[in-house]
């Protein structure tokens, strides 16, 4: 039995790899990660490419600050994805973005001994941002960092990166003032750096403003901030 993680980059079907795409048209059964409350948009992604009638098992995404429930659900998905393998043999779980970086389905594997398992890289978030932008993640012997913003971010060491990224820079609940408080946070932790706020990057939808702009804008869980040094090349 054989799972692929397929990274299908963030969100514009058009930014698919030839692999990924290979993949999900080839696979005779795919996984998508799905939530209450939550569109599919793994799923979404690959649908435009999908041969009629290609098998699609929903599986719980097991997110939230319940230990319990979160283990309650990997191991049901776990469940349902050896269940399905043991019948098609092989198959690919649709992964947001990379299928290594801040990937949901990592938390599986614990609980898939004896299925071998493939990584298939997608193009991330921050890279389309730098694109979008025209802004260099990084250059010459500069490095950038990748940091999550379900907590605090914490500057500390991060000034010697060209370029930081600040994954899941939602808004609980899309509370404005929490939405302003974070961004004036991250200000002021960065203030030698410019920052911008991509909202549903590579979506329908999709905003990219300056953070100043973005305060007291409701940002969901696909939220992107980018902060680049001032005054250079980054």
């Amino acid at each position: 039995m054989k799972l692929y993680l397929i990274g299908l980059g963030p969100g514009d079907p058009e930014l698919l790899t030839l692999k990924a795409l290979r993949l999900i048209q080839r696979l005779p059964v795919l996984f998508y990660p799905k939530e209450e409350g939550r569109e599919p948009i793994a799923l979404g992604i690959a649908r435009p490419f999908l041969p009629e009638g290609k098998p699609l098992l929903p599986l719980p995404l097991f997110t939230g600050g319940d230990p319990k429930e979160a283990e309650r659900a990997r191991r049901e998905a776990a469940r349902r994805v050896r269940e399905a393998l043991s019948r098609y043999g092989e198959g690919g779980y649709l992964v947001l973005g990379d299928s290594l970086l801040y990937a949901s389905p990592l938390n599986l594997l614990p609980h898939l001994e004896g299925v071998a398992v493939e990584a298939v890289p997608g193009i991330s978030a921050h890279q389309l941002a730098a694109a979008s932008l025209l802004k260099p993640i990084a250059l010459g012997e500069e490095g950038f960092a990748a940091v999550t913003g379900l907590g605090p971010v914490d500057p500390e060491g991060l000034d010697r990166f060209q370029s930081v990224f600040v994954y899941k820079a939602k808004d609980l609940k899309h509370d404005r003032k929490l939405a302003v408080k974070d961004l004036e946070a991250l200000e002021r932790a960065f203030p030698d750096r410019e920052g911008w706020a991509f909202l549903r990057l590579g979506m329908p939808g999709e905003r990219v403003l300056p953070l100043r702009a973005a305060k007291g804008v409701a940002r969901d869980y696909w939220t992107l901030v980018g902060l680049w040094r001032k005054g250079g090349e980054g």
